[in-house]
């Protein structure tokens, strides 16, 4: 079956997928408080429900621009295969963006399988300013009030391995 309809990212990323790799991006927490032993669990499902939105929101688009393809097969394929790899270690509490990049490098340099996805490339951080923006943040699909219409990735800080490296990356969710 073809699948030449995907967009490039998406079609790149179920390539990869149909080899048994996983996606998802790395998710490292820097607060250790009992609120945030609370909320890190639910924003982080609240990010991976974004996420998920995201691609099935691309397949209902793809859809809608071409009738001839509505087989979401390709959707579901990616999607079971999403797996972000959550840091959640103490040791990392109040770590700078400096500390948690070096981290990361040393983390992605250790891992077997690199390459180009956006899971060795970028990572996420969510600190206290990050969980307090997005515990009560309304899940993908809710109305939204004023104060909420910004999307929660906003909320969170992203840091590259190569922030001023120019070549060309599957940017799309984790892939």
């Amino acid at each position: 079956m073809s699948l030449g309809w995907l967009p490039w990212p998406t079609r790149r990323l179920h390539t990869a997928v149909q080899s048994n790799t996983t996606w998802g991006y790395v998710i490292y927490r820097t607060t250790y408080t009992p609120e945030s032993d609370a909320t890190f669990p639910r924003v982080v499902d609240l990010l991976n429900s974004y996420i998920k939105h995201g691609l099935y929101s691309e397949c209902t688009s793809s859809q809608n621009n071409n009738s001839r393809h509505t087989d979401t097969t390709p959707y579901h394929d990616i999607w079971a295969r999403h797996d972000p790899v959550i840091m959640d270690d103490p040791a990392l509490n109040g770590a700078s963006a400096d500390a948690i990049q070096a981290h990361f490098k040393s983390w992605t340099r250790a891992q077997e399988k690199r390459g180009c996805s956006t899971a060795y490339r970028m990572c996420m951080v969510l600190d206290e300013r990050s969980l307090q923006g997005l515990a009560n943040f309304p899940p993908p699909g809710e109305d939204l009030n004023d104060e909420k219409r910004m999307h929660p990735i906003q909320y969170v800080t992203v840091i590259e391995t190569q922030p001023d490296s120019d070549d060309e990356y599957d940017s799309f969710m984790g892939g």
